[in-house]
């Protein structure tokens, strides 16, 4: 008896723990049926998410705050680094444009001096200005052709512009010029207009020479170009010297001088035109009889 009884507690213990089973499961095909019919499930999903939205915003704050702080400290890095090359390149290429402009002037004014030679002298040739005399009260200029190019004293220089001076001393490797503005320097001239002559003498000044002795019947106006004339044989006639400016009168003197603009530019250029002509011969063996100074560039007597 005892033996029954134990086994109809067990059976019965048995089915009530599959009780709630069954009861959840028939729930949960109940709602599945339910479900399946009207939606719910989805509108429950859709509250339940919008809900719950915050909460993940909230929790994926620091990963993202993190990538985007990564993010930026990358992209700054590749900006300097970027902004760095660029600099580089940039400074490549201002080198580059200032070399092609460099090269650019310096065959404009070549070319001007070729259309000199052909227009003055066709035996003339191209020298180099090496130096400029830094003293401004005297206008001496050193050419990078001496006695071994076979320069001599008194040859004309010349640029695109015009009368530039004549050299003054010839060494082996250089020569020393005279401009025609240095206070100790004077051009026979004459107007191209009327074929007036004078002489025009330096002043010290790069743009000032002065035509001296006038009176008021010489026939010289303001805007009047002035040529060599040729005479004394020192220079060739016809090449352009200046332009004339205004006038002045000295209250003492009688005399009125013009102010004249040189054409040349000398120290705009790194090229000048010395003319092949040789001047007259000079007077008097005094200057053949003095002994040559050293060369300025290499130090040597010719």
């Amino acid at each position: 008896m005892a033996s029954d009884k134990r086994i109809s507690l067990r059976i019965g213990s048995g089915l009530g723990a599959w009780l709630p089973i069954l009861f959840y499961a028939m729930a949960a095909l109940c709602l599945m049926a339910v479900d399946a019919r009207f939606s719910i499930s989805r509108e429950i999903r859709n509250r339940t998410s919008m809900l719950a939205s915050p909460v993940w915003w909230l929790a994926s704050r620091p990963q993202a705050l993190w990538q985007g702080a990564v993010a930026a400290l990358s992209t700054n890095d590749g900006l300097r680094q970027r902004i760095e090359v660029l600099e580089k390149e940039k400074l490549k290429t201002d080198l580059t444009l200032q070399q092609m402009l460099a090269v650019q002037s310096e065959n404009a004014e070549l070319r001007k001096l070729l259309m000199g030679r052909q227009r003055l002298a066709p035996t003339a040739h191209v020298v180099e200005l090496l130096n400029i005399n830094p003293d401004p009260s005297q206008k001496r200029f050193i050419i990078s052709e001496g006695a071994r190019q076979k320069v001599r004293e008194g040859q004309v220089l010349i640029d695109a512009n015009g009368l530039v001076g004549q050299v003054a001393e010839v060494y082996p490797a250089s020569a020393v010029v005279i401009g025609i503005t240095d206070a100790d320097h004077a051009v026979p001239v004459m107007v191209a207009r009327s074929g007036f002559r004078g002489v025009l003498f330096g002043q010290g000044s790069d743009n000032r020479l002065s035509l001296a002795n006038l009176t008021p019947s010489d026939d010289v106006k303001a805007g009047d170009i002035l040529l060599t004339s040729g005479v004394g044989g020192r220079f060739p006639p016809g090449i352009p010297v200046g332009q004339v400016k205004a006038f002045r009168q000295d209250p003492a003197l009688t005399f009125i001088s013009a102010q004249v603009q040189p054409f040349a530019r000398p120290r705009y250029g790194r090229h000048l035109l010395l003319l092949d002509v040789l001047p007259a011969p000079a007077p008097g063996p005094a200057a053949a009889a003095m002994a040559p100074a050293p060369d300025p560039v290499t130090g040597s007597k010719p």
